[in-house]
């Protein structure tokens, strides 16, 4: 295998991720090696959790690297909309702003409604500029290379069984690249169940000819532009010859899967390696900060089905500007975000926006948002040690839910009644006190976090929100058990 790389910009764009941020040892030594010597299948599409996992790398810290590669040039990122069904990367778009609130399968004739947790991953491939991979040619691919390079995702499993690309191989009778207008005669050997016949390079609705004990042994297989016709609708298990003709205006590779008995269009979901969802990167400082450009399109949002919210805001900020003028409490309120991002960060979360003296920020998880509001507590604490009086004393709440990414004032943001209730159970706290909501307080390992601490369970009325809320208080550190 010939590799051809550009050296010169490899090594200024080396160099400028060397001075992005303080990396562990050999980070970099380690990806410079894949870049010179990886096969080209190994630089498509990177997922960064099993890149850290095979380079025993922390994933934050992957996940870092191929953002800052692909804000420098030397990665492309995409966005993929995977079909759960059958595994097919069905779009591949380089901007968030590309991706649709809903998608659709043509061969499974299967809908779905996008999220970003599940159906939304992002990957990461090497630039052309840097070094040229078969895969950024994808007309040009081999039937093989393209099937099960390109267009099946490599981190969807069977459930319980091999990976996808794997699992289809044997069930693969033919599959080959048709010129317009070609016609080809291809023998297979056909056991019972059904022969799917479908067209790689669209996303076209597959045809399904049942395969008995006994039926016929010839079959004309035509492709039109986005549909097949096929006589006749039953085969024959055995030796069979197919006469398969593209009759579509451009180049197709079609193929055809030997599939087990059964519904076709009713199978199981698959199951997928750990990825990097869309939503983990929206929860990425790194990527807010990169990224600001990237947006959602329209007014259409795409959803979030679980995700962790934390208000701060400042009690008695009004009469710090009062007491000590507008510039030096300013100056305060500054640092006082300084510290907060710290520890958001810390915590694998991110900010969403800060609105005058508050913030919003974002989490994967209950125990990432409590153990955040837990450290922000302390470090302002800790802030305040500094000062000649006790001038920044905060208040935070923490819920959890549903929600919708949005763009509102050209940045990415939350909309709909979780953010409004994470907001209002904020406003329930008093001077260094938490507050979060029962979703929260249930979650998995949070009241571990909250051991030797005065909880108190509480009823609450909030704005905007019919039934009454159980919730809980959880006192400043002095108070504590």
């Amino acid at each position: 295998m010939e590799i051809n790389i550009n050296e010169k910009l490899l090594d200024e764009k080396l160099t400028g991720l060397e001075k992005a941020r303080a990396w562990s040892p050999r980070t970099i030594s380690k990806l410079e090696t894949t870049i010179r010597s990886a096969e080209d299948l190994d630089l498509f599409r990177i997922n960064p959790k099993r890149y850290a996992s095979e380079r025993g790398t922390a994933e934050s810290e992957a996940i870092d690297l191929f953002l800052h590669l692909a804000h420098l040039g030397l990665f492309q990122m995409d966005w993929h909309m995977t079909c759960p069904a059958c595994g097919d990367v069905l779009q591949s778009l380089r901007s968030l702003s590309h991706v649709s609130s809903e998608f659709s399968c043509g061969p499974c004739k299967m809908n779905f409604e996008a999220n970003l947790d599940d159906y939304i991953s992002v990957t990461f491939t090497i630039a052309p500029q840097i070094r040229r991979i078969r895969y950024h040619d994808p007309e040009s691919l081999s039937p093989e290379d393209y099937v099960y390079g390109y267009k099946y995702s490599q981190d969807a499993r069977f459930s319980g069984g091999p990976r996808v690309v794997d699992g289809y191989k044997p069930m693969v009778r033919f599959g080959e690249r048709f010129q317009p207008g070609e016609r080809k005669s291809m023998g297979m050997t056909l056991t019972p169940g059904v022969l799917a016949v479908r067209n790689f390079e669209s996303e076209s609705y597959s045809a399904f000819l049942e395969v008995a004990e006994s039926g016929e042994t010839r079959v004309l297989l035509e492709f039109m532009e986005g549909s097949w016709r096929t006589k006749p609708p039953r085969l024959g298990a055995g030796s069979v010859t197919a006469e398969v003709v593209n009759l579509s205006r451009r180049p197709q590779i079609l193929g055809g899967l030997n599939l087990p008995p059964g519904d076709p269009s009713v199978r199981p979901l698959l199951e997928f390696e750990p990825f990097l969802s869309g939503k983990e990167l929206l929860t990425t400082q790194t990527f807010r900060d990169l990224f600001r450009s990237e947006v959602i399109k329209g007014t259409e949002g795409i959803s979030v089905k679980d995700i962790t919210f934390l208000f701060t805001d400042l009690k008695g900020s009004t009469a710090l500007y009062d007491r000590i003028g507008d510039l030096k409490a300013y100056a305060l309120v500054r640092q006082h975000f300084d510290s907060l991002g710290k520890v958001i960060v810390g915590n694998s979360g991110a900010i969403v926006k800060t609105i005058g003296d508050a913030v919003m920020a974002s989490f994967l998880t209950p125990k990432d948002g409590v153990n955040a509001a837990l450290g922000m507590i302390k470090e302002i604490d800790a802030f305040n040690q500094t000062l000649p009086s006790k001038d920044i004393i905060l208040k935070v709440g923490v819920h959890k839910g549903p929600s919708i990414a949005v763009t509102l004032n050209e940045r990415l943001d939350y909309f709909g009644q979780t953010v409004n209730i994470a907001a209002r159970v904020q406003g329930l706290a008093e001077a260094e006190e938490i507050y979060v909501t029962d979703d929260v307080y249930r979650s998995s390992q949070v009241k571990g976090l909250l051991d030797g601490r005065a909880v108190t369970p509480l009823k609450a009325t909030l704005k905007g929100v019919r039934d009454e809320m159980q919730v809980y208080k959880i006192a400043p550190p002095a108070v504590a058990h």
